[in-house]
């Protein structure tokens, strides 16, 4: 062979952030000066450079270069050994190249992005919150998940308590506080606790949150009830006094007018009977005077019943049958990539969309897309927009098993809401789905 590259070293380490190199001798064993190119093959190629990338070499001479290897800081690049190679090709003898290999060793970090929400809720039994928990780092986490209370006045329940994450995804805990005793009236109270976040690979995170507990009954109910029950005094004083005298006073010239064409027919019925006894007696004089036999006397007819009138019936909000439901997707992504949130429709059910919400809290700037069943339905830019809602004309029907994502790219990240997490590079977006479900119906 006229040409011969070696390196260095068969095995490189280095941490993400950082960069580290080896070098490569070539050696020109041809008789004439020759050029060669120098490009690097395997995964590290995307984060490993060559200086110089072309050298010339002399006859029986040896040039050496750097192969510097500097992955980024990033999720992607997880922790452990890639092996890979430098191809050496000379450009006057094409077929003489070599391809010396080697592995380069990327050592683990560990960082996490943790945050409730909300802040603070509301409720006379407490409140639920959201945790989520981002994993920055190259190599999975097991996190420990507690809560606490330092005036011992609430429960802090969080499932699940331990969970792993892998490196690049994010998992959403729910944590719900539930006070110990009610409030029965007076001011709201405000009572704060903290959720910790524990791994062995970082340092603690405590994250502190608060629910204010409203009293049972509201400070202004006595006078409320006061007041109800003066109107219901003056409402049964007033009807007493002045509509129920004009009440009846309408329904008995309404039953007059119902019973005036019965009456009239009546007595023009008596009138006619009268008349033919009146004629009836003529005759029997006529044909018989002095007898007089006895006729029955008329009856009067009896007056029909007044209608009664009908009810209405009401058209309910959701048919029957379904059952309110929202959904809330949440997408934490890294600038320069894209992620996806995900809800699948549960069996033997079908999710009709009416509503959705959108919310870009930090000023994102790139893209989202909500895709129902594999269609894109909406496409939105983050720049153009803080929180954004759409209400349906016609719902969306999802049936069982078919999948909604909210897919989210990051451009550029906004600023982080304060102690709320984010920022550094993390885009944060949501969507929440309102409508309701109802039953599948049966295949035919």
């Amino acid at each position: 062979m006229t040409t011969d590259a070696n390196l260095d070293a068969d095995l490189v380490e280095v941490s993400p952030g950082s960069a580290a190199s080896c070098r490569l001798d070539i050696r020109n064993a041809g008789p004439i000066v020759e050029s060669y190119v120098i490009e690097v093959l395997g995964e590290p190629a995307g984060w490993t450079t060559v200086e110089p990338s072309t050298v010339a070499v002399y006859p029986g001479a040896t040039e050496s270069v750097a192969v510097r290897f500097h992955p980024p800081r990033a999720p992607q690049v997880v922790a452990g050994e890639r092996p890979f190679a430098v191809r050496v090709s000379p450009t006057e003898t094409p077929d003489a190249q070599v391809v010396p290999e080697g592995v380069v060793r990327v050592l683990p970090f560990a960082e996490l992005a943790p945050e409730i929400l909300p802040r603070t809720s509301r409720g006379r039994r407490g409140g639920r919150h959201e945790l989520s928990v981002a994993n920055l780092g190259n190599v999975p986490l097991g996190l420990a998940l507690t809560g606490s209370d330092p005036d011992n006045r609430l429960a802090v329940a969080i499932r699940p308590a331990q969970l792993t994450v892998a490196p690049g995804e994010a998992a959403f805990v729910q944590v719900r506080a539930r006070t110990r005793r009610l409030l029965w009236r007076g001011h709201p109270v405000t009572l704060p606790f903290q959720v910790g976040v524990a791994s062995d690979e970082t340092p603690p995170a405590t994250l502190d949150a608060a629910t204010v507990q409203e009293p049972v009954l509201p400070r202004g109910l006595p006078r409320v009830l006061a007041a109800l029950l003066v109107l219901a005094l003056l409402g049964a004083g007033l009807w007493y006094a002045l509509l129920r005298p004009t009440v009846k006073s309408l329904a008995e010239e309404a039953a007059q007018e119902q019973v005036a064409p019965v009456a009239q027919q009546a007595s023009a019925a008596d009138n006619r009977a009268q008349q033919a006894d009146s004629k009836a007696q003529q005759a029997v004089d006529a044909v018989a005077p002095g007898a007089r036999p006895s006729l029955p006397a008329p009856s009067n007819p009896a007056r029909p019943p007044s209608p009664s009138p009908s009810a209405r019936a009401g058209v309910p909000a959701i048919p029957d049958g379904g059952e309110s439901f929202s959904r809330r997707l949440a997408v934490t992504t890294g600038t320069g990539s894209s992620r996806t949130d995900r809800y699948t429709v549960a069996s033997r059910r079908v999710f009709v969309l009416t509503d959705i919400f959108l919310q870009n809290p930090q000023g994102d700037e790139g893209r989202l897309d909500l895709v129902v069943d594999g269609t894109t339905v909406l496409t939105v830019a983050l720049n153009n927009f803080r929180d954004l809602d759409y209400h349906m004309v016609s719902p969306i029907e999802v049936p069982a098993g078919r999948v909604i994502s909210l897919r989210a790219t990051c451009r550029r990240a906004g600023t982080a809401l304060d102690g709320a997490g984010g920022g550094g590079g993390q885009c944060r977006d949501f969507a929440l789905l309102n409508g309701y479900t109802r039953s599948a119906a049966p295949a035919t």
